[in-house]
């Protein structure tokens, strides 16, 4: 999993659900670190809100992603945010891609055991 954002407290929310369904998070901070750990992961958050290195665009990173067929791509930002939500869910459309996902940040927070489904813990045996 790898989570492209700059809100902490957002951030490790998404982080703890890929720990408690078992999956690795690995955080970037921008295309040449998403390209390095793409191959290895199967989701992809990206915050349209994050703060940006020079010369990094929201959709330069969302272009990356949905490079990487891979990937589930979920793109989130707040509410008021529409213009940047519905630009995001054009280029996914655009793409022709399938199950990704564009979402406000109460929408994704409310999906993401579902996204992230918690790892049930092994059964026990009992003799």
């Amino acid at each position: 999993m790898i989570l492209f954002t700059s809100d902490l407290l957002f951030g490790s929310k998404i982080l703890g659900a890929a720990k408690y369904a078992g999956v690795r998070g690995q955080g970037v901070r921008g295309r040449a670190s998403l390209a390095q750990h793409a191959d290895a992961a199967t989701h992809y958050f990206l915050d349209l809100e994050a703060e940006l290195a020079l010369g990094e665009s929201a959709d330069d990173l969302l272009d990356a992603a949905l490079g990487h067929p891979p990937l589930r791509v979920f793109v989130f930002a707040g509410h008021l945010q529409t213009e940047a939500l519905k630009r995001a869910t054009a280029k996914i459309a655009a793409s022709g891609a399938s199950g990704h996902e564009v979402h406000s940040r109460g929408s994704l927070n409310a999906r993401l055991s579902s996204i992230l489904p918690p790892n049930a813990p092994a059964a026990t045996e009992s003799r």
